[in-house]
């Protein structure tokens, strides 16, 4: 069961919001009303109050009246959703409605990663108390196509499983998905190669990178580099210079995003999809010289399978292989790896960097599990690129890397030196890029594009793995079960809850208050993960259908709203470090 983890996305940049509202003439009283909803949101996060207090605006117009906006800490909102004590004394047996000590909307963003999996969010055995599903959503087609979509290694029908997903998903609308946020990167001119996808991602491939007329390239982050090997990386930042040193079995096509072989040669599934059998590149060695073997991968799966060294991949791999035996060199050339069940991302967990056994077990044999300490015995890797620990200042915080010598995977021409140093400050690294020094200003300096309109500089957008959703409280009687509608149906709900997506003003919020870091929203799969299905359109800004939509449930009001026209602009200023809540990711 996967476990929530909620952190902060830090937008480290003081933000002028204009936030588009549009004001119309109306006549209205409380009988305008079809019914009234209360909103959830957390309250020292910015940007779920932005989207909360738009919505505000935007429901009564089509005649769903706010009764209360609660904005508050963690600590309100979890007794009311994931911590809701379900079927204790004197509760309900599922999340009831606000009034009743639940919630009807809430406002929450989510992290996902390149490989899209809903597995404990919108499954029906994972509806809370029994997992993350907040929504309460239950559909057995759903269900049924999940469990085909995370068991399948083929490529191809994994996609389409995932686009019947987010079908699925687009019509009933459990979670109606307001924006996707992009991350922008300032870039010289003269560097080609970056996919920003992939690199937002932590699975650049740096081999591909290069710079025209220029040997190095110079790349400018805005933290503390203090992690010394890939035992021990958690941190954004230390992964940035990490995967240009260690490679794995396999890593992320640049074209497709897809897994393609790197450090193996080709690999075989067995008839029940649990067993892989993997080849080595003979092409394939280590910094020092040393040829990779199967051994290498068979040890270093070993050490992060340990549970005293607490690496970051522990309980992923504990989690989907039964124990260090699952995982064994068959020969020089062959490993095997035995997964508990059918895993449809197989390939992305054998994506992790190989170290060199013969040394790396000699430094324990010697000095037991220190590996947290810089030491070339743990940073001697199967990368393009290789570190020198004499290079690392960490009291500058800056790593300089240098070229694998005995990298002959690809035959691309590697640049001279990528040098990863910490500069404080946006202003600095754009003024930075703009004199030469930096060649990469990094996406978390939360630049927007406008920061690089008067210098010599390309901009790279990396495609969003985030999402930033009203949750529907499907067990709500009006918006998720349809009971109390005048139809009294499950359809009727659903209608409703297009009607709430028909009054998002996304376009809105995105070139208005956003200005270009977001995109509009249209399923919970991201656009920048696998499988995103282009082909479905955000839904459109609508109030006259929305209240359409609203009006064949059955509900009438006396009254009617003029959505045509009399639009104005308020401009609303505020300055402010702005909090987005995302699952999963800290940037450290």
């Amino acid at each position: 069961m996967r476990k929530i983890v909620f952190t902060k996305f830090i937008f480290l940049v003081i933000i002028l919001f204009y936030s588009a509202i549009f004001t119309f003439s109306e006549n209205t009283n409380e009988n305008d009303y079809f019914f009234s909803i209360n909103l959830l949101s957390l309250n020292y996060s910015c940007c779920p109050n932005v989207y909360a207090h738009q919505m505000e605006e935007e429901l009564p117009k089509i005649g769903i009246n706010i009764s209360y906006h609660e904005s508050t800490s963690w600590g309100g909102i979890t007794p009311r959703t994931w911590g809701y004590p379900v079927g204790e004394e004197g509760k309900f047996d599922y999340i009831p409605t606000y009034e009743d000590g639940g919630y009807d909307i809430f406002f929450v963003g989510w992290y996902w990663g390149l490989d899209w999996d809903p597995t404990d969010l919108f499954d029906s055995v994972s509806i809370v108390p029994n997992g993350d599903n907040v929504y309460q959503y239950s559909n057995p087609k759903f269900d049924r196509t999940l469990g085909e979509y995370t068991t399948e290694l083929n490529d191809e029908v994994r996609i389409e499983k995932a686009k019947e997903l987010q079908a699925i998903l687009y019509e009933d609308l459990p979670a109606i998905t307001m924006l996707y946020f992009v991350e922008i990167y300032g870039c010289n001119k003269n560097v080609n190669g970056i996919d920003p996808t992939l690199l937002i991602n932590s699975a650049h491939r740096s081999e591909n990178w290069e710079k025209i007329n220029g040997e190095n390239i110079s790349w400018a982050i805005p933290a503390e580099l203090t992690e010394y090997s890939i035992f021990i990386q958690e941190s954004y930042y230390d992964k940035l210079w990490m995967n240009c040193v260690y490679y794995g079995l396999f890593e992320r096509s640049q074209e497709t995003h897809l897994m393609e072989p790197v450090i193996a040669k080709n690999y075989t599934v067995s008839e029940d999809k649990k067993v892989i059998r993997v080849d080595i590149n003979p092409n394939a060695y280590f910094s020092n010289g040393d040829k990779v073997t199967a051994y290498d991968v068979d040890y270093t799966y070993e050490l992060f399978m340990t549970k005293s060294l607490d690496t970051p991949y522990y309980k992923k791999l504990t989690n989907l292989f039964e124990n260090n035996d699952s995982i064994k060199a068959i020969d020089n050339d062959t490993v095997e790896f035995k997964f508990k069940e059918p895993y449809g991302f197989a390939l992305s967990v054998l994506s992790h960097g190989i170290i060199n056994k013969k040394i790396v077990s000699q430094y324990i044999e010697e000095n037991g599990y220190k590996l947290t300490v810089l030491d070339q015995a743990l940073v001697t890797s199967t990368g393009p690129y290789m570190l020198n620990v004499s290079e690392f200042n960490t009291s500058k915080s800056i790593v300089t890397l240098r070229p694998n010598p005995y990298w002959s995977i690809t035959e691309n021409n590697p640049v001279n030196k990528i040098i990863f140093q910490y500069i404080s400050g946006k202003d600095t690294a754009i003024s930075a890029l703009a004199n030469g020094t930096i060649d990469i200003v990094d996406s978390s300096y939360s630049a927007k594009e406008t920061d690089f309109e008067n210098i010599e500089a390309n901009i790279l957008k990396a495609k969003s793995i985030t999402t930033e959703e009203m949750a529907i409280n499907m067990k709500h009687p009006i918006i998720g079960t349809g009971e109390l509608t005048p139809l009294g149906t499950a359809e009727a709900a659903k209608k409703i809850r297009k009607a709430i997506s028909h009054a998002v003003p996304r376009e809105t919020l995105t070139e208005k208050v956003f200005y270009g870091t977001a995109v509009p929203g249209i399923t919970p799969m991201p656009e920048g993960c696998v499988g995103f299905d282009s082909s479905l359109e955000p839904y459109s800004y609508d109030l006259n259908l929305a209240i359409q939509l609203i009006e064949e449930t059955g509900f009438t009001r006396n009254t009617t709203t003029d959505t045509t026209g009399n639009a104005r602009l308020l401009v609303i200023t505020l300055i402010s470090i702005c909090y987005a809540v995302i699952l999963k990711r800290k940037k450290k």
